[in-house]
């Protein structure tokens, strides 16, 4: 990496949703050792408190629920006033990282629990691309980053909710790219696929094995995989992309 990398984010703030989980910590430290300010939204204030201790002035935690609309306002007023007191630069990029996957077919698939994927997966995004968009506009710049799934771009048995709710997700990439353009606002996707983080770890030796017999890498990805594919399309090196949704999956084969 060279040393221009490790500042292509300096005097500018990036909000990451779903901070404290595994790839949340991954695209923080990321983006801070690229220079950027980081705003870390999560649920688990503990760890948020270890971050903030960790990073010092280049983190802000902010614990609140993605899904309450409410607390999601009151948290971009809450940026902003870091912003316009001069303890954080403007607000330059958005990652929506926060999500939840429950896998059950279709038989037994709850109302609850697709709304529950629908309002984590893609109505919070939205929300938070919506207030996002009006800050950068302010500068006319700035670049989103929504994290997809290789799931809901090619499918997968008994995970149908899921796969809906992130599919969803990458049509607002695609369309807010074309809309946002104008202004100088990028929106791009990453679609990871089996990665090793909390969200996997309920599969089993035999279930794991399962997956990665049909990646052409044969291995699960890591953490760090997805945030520097994240990070890529954050900085200023993807200025000229836009709409796209990059697969950081091994090469899955269905």
């Amino acid at each position: 990496m060279s040393v221009s990398d490790n500042q292509s984010l300096h005097q500018a703030s990036v909000l990451v949703t779903g901070a404290t989980g595994g790839l949340g910590q991954a695209i923080v430290a990321r983006c801070i050792q690229a220079g950027a300010t980081v705003f870390a939204g999560g649920r688990d204030q503990a760890e948020l408190d270890a971050m903030e201790a960790t990073y010092g002035k280049a983190l802000h935690g902010f614990n609140y629920d993605v899904t309450d609309e409410s607390a999601v306002k009151e948290t971009f007023r809450q940026l902003q006033r870091l912003v316009s007191d001069g303890v954080a630069p403007p607000l330059y990029g958005l990652v929506n990282n926060a999500g939840i996957m429950l896998e059950a077919p279709l038989s037994v698939t709850s109302m609850d629990k697709l709304k529950q994927q629908l309002n984590v997966n893609f109505l919070a995004p939205y929300q938070h691309m919506q207030l996002a968009g009006r800050l950068m506009s302010r500068l006319r710049r700035g670049s989103i980053v929504n994290m997809v799934s290789q799931v809901g771009e090619q499918g997968s048995s008994g995970m149908s909710a899921y796969a809906a709710s992130k599919a969803a997700l990458t049509g607002a990439t695609k369309s807010l790219a074309k809309e946002l353009a104008p202004i100088g606002i990028r929106v791009n996707a990453v679609a990871p696929g089996f990665i090793d983080t909390p969200l996997t770890e309920h599969y089993d030796a035999e279930a794991k094995n399962k997956v990665t017999a049909r990646i052409a890498q044969h291995r699960a990805g890591t953490a760090e995989e997805v945030a520097d594919a994240v990070f890529y399309l954050l900085s200023p090196q993807a200025s000229y992309t836009s709409g796209h949704v990059l697969p950081v999956d091994g090469l899955f084969c269905p």
